[in-house]
């Protein structure tokens, strides 16, 4: 498997727009508004490099989007979606050194097994309300 880490280029819009469309699905509780399935919010982020994949050869294995946020230096990890073939905990933290930013933020259901995932990995609990758990990740 050679997989190839990097920022999305226009010329593979289709292709991540049709990744995201594959793995996401409007009834999933992650889905809390439709901009997460709009193809037009995919190809403007591409534009403005807030995209990073992840291809083994050809094929399209892990796509991230992520916001820097205007008032401090915090990347909020809005979306990301993986092939569920390559699971392996250090790639998510490769995708977020990849944006040339150093703390990022997340939230995540409180019922949501990904929590785990936070848990297990090098994420740190911020704080919870009656629906998120807010993570923090500092490289």
């Amino acid at each position: 498997m050679k997989l190839v880490l990097k920022i999305a280029d226009v010329l593979e819009t289709k292709q991540i727009q049709l990744f995201f469309w594959k793995y996401l699905d409007k009834n999933t509780p992650w889905i809390i508004n439709d901009e997460y399935l709009c193809p037009f919010w995919v190809s403007s982020n591409i534009k403005r490099w807030k995209i990073v994949i992840i291809k083994n050869w050809l094929e399209l294995m892990w796509a991230l989007r992520f916001y820097p946020r205007k008032t401090d230096n915090i990347v909020s990890v809005y979306q990301f979606v993986l092939d569920e073939r390559i699971r392996w905990k250090w790639l998510l933290k490769k995708m977020l050194e990849k944006t040339w930013y150093k703390s990022f933020q997340t939230n995540c259901f409180l019922d949501d097994y990904f929590n785990n995932y936070y848990k297990k990995t090098w994420w740190k609990l911020l704080k919870n309300d009656y629906k998120f758990n807010y993570w923090k990740l500092e490289i």
